[in-house]
């Protein structure tokens, strides 16, 4: 049975606000009850989302707007 993406992405971020170490992607895994795969995949989406430095949610009465600000590029002159 497939599980909810939102429910994956909580259980693992639960289980790394308690722990004050580093943890692998094996012990999350046994922690959590994922498998190794998930964990993994998921984390690269952490990865993703953190490269952005600004990504608003503006959530309206009908809708969910996603805004991202990129990172402006200075020149080298």
């Amino acid at each position: 049975m497939r599980r909810d993406p939102l429910e994956i992405m909580q259980k693992m971020l639960r289980i790394l606000e308690h722990e004050h170490e580093a943890m692998s992607i094996n012990q999350i895994a046994k922690r959590t009850g994922l498998h190794n795969i998930t964990v993994r995949r998921y984390i690269r989406i952490i990865e993703l989302v953190k490269r952005e430095p600004n990504i608003d949610v503006i959530k309206t009465r009908h809708s969910i707007i996603l805004r991202i600000e990129k990172r402006r590029v200075e020149r080298e002159r």
